[in-house]
């Protein structure tokens, strides 16, 4: 339900209201509240029922799609998939990319780069910008919320264009960590 609520964008703001800020003005009206007294806060002050109805019915279609969708898909659907991603976005993302993006990046920060080892890998670690480790990601990776990885390095996002075969780096992590 979470991927189906996070594309239906069902519990957004303009949904069911800005949460961390209802959460505040509970705190002070209510600041020994318990969970009815918050719930009869959301419901009664911000026409909560309407709202959790309103994300309910749109995550819901997005479940319904969702299901729809996954009765297409078969075998051959997903060895193809497979094959794609085990073979060309590996080789343009870890061969072709990643590689560009390090030498690239110590050009601009004036140090040495390296790739790094498999055992550097398996922490979420790609390279090395002079002592600093660094992570390259395909800027789709920050739209999914880093799933699966706790990795303690700064992160550049790239974005492909294959129209010119390019590449628009995000270094806000990395010029973080390299200006300190």
């Amino acid at each position: 339900m979470n991927t189906a609520n996070q594309n239906a964008q069902g519990t957004r703001p303009p949904v069911v209201g800005q949460i961390s800020e209802l959460v505040e003005e509970y705190k002070q009206e209510y600041p020994n509240g318990n969970f009815e007294d918050w719930k009869k806060f959301y419901y009664d002050e911000y026409h909560g029922e309407e709202r959790i109805e309103t994300a309910t019915e749109r995550v819901f279609e997005m479940v319904v799609k969702m299901r729809e969708a996954a009765e297409e898909i078969d075998r051959e659907m997903v060895h193809r998939w497979v094959e794609d991603l085990v073979l060309y976005k590996t080789y343009t993302g870890l061969g072709k990319n990643q590689e560009a993006i390090l030498k690239k990046l110590s050009e601009e920060y004036e140090v040495e780069y390296r790739q790094s080892a498999p055992g550097e890998e398996s922490k979420g670690i790609d390279g090395y910008l002079g002592d600093q480790p660094v992570s390259i990601k395909p800027e789709t990776y920050e739209q999914k919320g880093r799933l699966r990885e706790n990795i303690q390095a700064p992160i550049v996002y790239y974005e492909g264009y294959k129209t010119n075969n390019s590449l628009k780096l995000y270094l806000d992590e990395l010029d973080t960590s390299m200006n300190q």
